[in-house]
């Protein structure tokens, strides 16, 4: 029987200010993300996303527009691991600072059309925000596709 690999649920959020979106990533390295994080035992997946960004970015985030879901799998510190992202989208908020919170993420605005340029992970969920900014429709991504 092969090993067993854990499946996250992580909750991400495509937060737009006009045609710009959020992105953070961890300092020192040149990939990005969403702001989110995973999905703790018992708590929902909205709850999950509203005190990852508060916690990361520093404001919260409401009136959510579900995106859609990427699933993939990814190696770290030799572990295999399955994740499923479930990306809402939302406004910046009036007056919110872009900035981070941790000490080990930075968060910048990065004009649309620059997404296809940088290292996104998962590299679908490029595909999938602009395929939403261009149609409003949600859907399904998964790596490998």
């Amino acid at each position: 029987m092969p090993p067993t690999m854990p499946t996250e649920v992580s909750a991400r959020a495509v937060i737009l200010a006009g045609d710009r979106v959020l992105l953070a990533n961890r300092r020192g390295q040149f990939w990005y993300f969403l702001p989110g994080g995973n999905v703790g035992p018992g708590e929902t997946v909205e709850t999950a996303l509203r005190r990852e960004t508060s916690a990361e970015a520093g404001f919260g985030v409401s009136d959510l527009e579900f995106i859609g879901c990427v699933e993939h799998t990814y190696v770290e510190d030799d572990r295999r691991f399955h994740e499923l992202n479930v990306v809402f989208a939302a406004d910046l908020p009036w007056g919110a600072e872009i900035g981070s919170r941790k000490d080990d993420i930075d968060i910048n605005s990065v004009a649309l059309r620059e997404l296809p340029n940088l290292d996104l992970r998962p590299a679908t969920l490029t595909d999938m925000i602009l395929d939403w900014v261009g149609s409003r429709r949600p859907g399904w991504h998964a790596a490998g596709r």
